[in-house]
């Protein structure tokens, strides 16, 4: 485990693609969660992807990345309790074609893959654009770094 301003973590919820960063001078360091990541290294890990020292311009570094804990969730099986067979097949779609893919779905839906607030607020706009208001909820929640890109 792992603390980040006082947050918990394990290094386990970092995903593979996540950019570190190594900019010791950049002003925004403190507060970005690819610097604070990259000061956490475990031991065993030699290498990565990485942000250049070249994203930082004017005053702005392009790949800064608030520190942010989230409520995520994950799991649709609750959402789809009272759908209507003829609405089933076309929420799931969309919800599909948003997320990314029919994989990424289910990676969301098993939770290897945690969907953001904001994500979560765009399923259930979905849901009540359909008429479906009622017990809209995802089946788990945690409370995680944001490392949403």
């Amino acid at each position: 485990m792992k603390t980040i301003k006082g947050i918990v973590y394990n290094f386990d919820e970092v995903p593979p693609s996540w950019r570190y960063c190594f900019c010791d001078g950049c002003p925004q360091h403190d507060d970005c969660l690819r610097y604070q990541t990259g000061l956490n290294l475990p031991a065993n890990v030699t290498w990565g992807n990485a942000v250049y020292p070249t994203a930082y311009r004017k005053g702005h570094c392009k790949l800064f990345k608030q520190i942010r804990l989230i409520h995520s969730a994950y799991g649709f099986k609750t959402l789809f309790s009272e759908v209507k067979q003829k609405d089933y097949t076309p929420l799931r779609d969309q919800i599909k074609n948003y997320l990314g893919s029919h994989g990424t779905y289910y990676l969301y839906n098993r939770g290897e893959r945690l969907l953001t607030p904001e994500q979560q607020e765009w399923i259930l706009q979905l849901f009540a654009r359909h008429g479906y208001t009622e017990n809209m909820q995802f089946e788990h929640y945690r409370d995680v770094l944001d490392f949403s890109e």
